[in-house]
């Protein structure tokens, strides 16, 4: 199967124990879909807080989802997994520029 057959599959795939090492806070996106995470301590032993919101900056949103997950493999794939749930409840549309020509 090809990476980007994965991906289409679950969009968070991305969302390994290495990908988190590159920094403390990671905002994203799916077209209006945010979500936000926040690492912790260390691989094994630190947590990952993360965030599904409204699509407007996160210092504004009001409509917060938080769940907290342990920074190990079983933590990244129920991270994965909520996100996935998050999203198909949620869902997303294409980003557009409101206004833009």
């Amino acid at each position: 199967m090809e990476e980007r057959d994965i991906q289409m599959e679950d969009p968070f795939a991305f969302l390994t124990l290495n990908f988190l090492k590159k920094s403390e806070i990671f905002p994203g996106s799916i077209g209006t879909f945010r979500y936000r995470f926040q690492r912790t301590g260390k691989v094994n032993d630190g947590s990952i807080q993360a965030w599904v919101y409204e699509n407007i900056c996160f210092e504004k949103a009001q409509q917060i989802e938080t769940e907290t997950f342990p920074w190990t493999e079983e933590g990244m794939a129920s991270l994965r997994a909520w996100l996935n749930e998050k999203l198909r409840e949620r869902g997303s549309e294409t980003y557009s520029v409101r206004g833009g020509r």
